[in-house]
């Protein structure tokens, strides 16, 4: 039997959103489970030389974790042997949600393999599945967007999905020479602010979500932001100054996630062009679907 699933990169924050907007692209990671392959694990794609095979990858571990879960609460089954294949496709510490998809997919296999053996029966429950990488990973924005797909807002783990506009038009813009872990990136957050800046975050939140689901032409105004940008800049300052230079053209554009990456939105007579050295742009569209699930006997 082979178990695949599919996830998507995330983008998280959004400008004004920090730890609670989340948006699904359409670059997803593949996992596959084979119970008659060779026991192990095999990475291509992304970073694959980079991904541990000794089974302390992030969906391993992830999966372990479910499965340890699924069966304390079957007392006769047993955890299962065998092979892992990824394809990753989504570049590793550049703020495109890597460790909270591989967390889903290792939920989402696990689940699977206890709840769902065959074709037939019903897939995980996302809301389940985001529960657990949330908990496991810790990071609900990127958890939420990247199980139930669209445009999502998390609040004390409640999630809602809204569909995006149609007419948003993502670019991703990858440094391939920067990398920033996310614990350096949080390290740098004041711990308190001003309630002239909360206001200002409170306002550009709540417009952001009109921007991304009714009226994209709001993106420029509506992705500024006070609390986590301008204390990043300095761990990141050439993703500081590209977005800089973005916002000045009138592309608007926001850190994915802690960064370095960037999310910018192309619209008509402003698309991104003559990027730096080292940057390379991706076009994945938005994605309105969560993870996905196949298997075949």
């Amino acid at each position: 039997m082979r178990i695949t699933v599919r996830v998507p990169a995330t983008s998280a924050n959004l400008g004004p959103g920090f730890d609670c907007f989340g948006l699904a692209l359409d670059l997803c990671n593949e996992v596959t489970v084979d119970t008659e392959g060779e026991p192990g694990v095999t990475w291509e794609g992304e970073g694959a030389a980079e991904l541990p095979t000794d089974g302390t990858d992030m969906v391993s571990r992830a999966m372990a974790h479910a499965l340890e879960q699924q069966r304390r609460s079957k007392r006769d089954a047993e955890l299962p042997v065998f092979a892992i294949l990824g394809v990753n496709r989504i570049p590793l510490e550049r703020g495109l949600g890597s460790s909270s998809a591989a967390t889903v997919a290792g939920i989402v296999l696990a689940q699977a393999w206890f709840g769902r053996i065959g074709p037939e029966g019903e897939q995980p429950l996302a809301l389940d599945v985001f529960s657990h990488a949330a908990d496991l990973e810790g990071h609900p924005d990127n958890a939420a967007a990247a199980t139930h797909g669209g445009f999502t807002i998390v609040a004390d783990r409640v999630v809602r999905r809204l569909d995006p506009h149609p007419d948003l038009d993502p670019v991703v813009l990858v440094p391939d020479h920067l990398r920033l872990p996310t614990g350096d990136a949080r390290s740098a957050l004041a711990s308190a602010v001003s309630r002239q800046e909360a206001v200002f975050n409170i306002g550009h939140a709540a417009l952001a979500v009109v921007a991304f689901t009714q009226d994209p032409s709001l993106l420029l105004v509506a992705l500024q932001d006070r609390l986590h940008e301008d204390p990043r800049a300095g761990l990141v300052p050439e993703s500081a100054s590209l977005l800089a230079e973005l916002r000045h053209r009138e592309i608007p554009a926001c850190l994915s996630g802690a960064g370095p990456s960037l999310l910018a939105f192309e619209r008509a007579g402003h698309a991104v062009a003559d990027l730096p050295d080292g940057w390379r742009a991706i076009r994945p569209g938005v994605r309105a679907k969560g993870f996905e699930l196949f298997v075949e006997d």
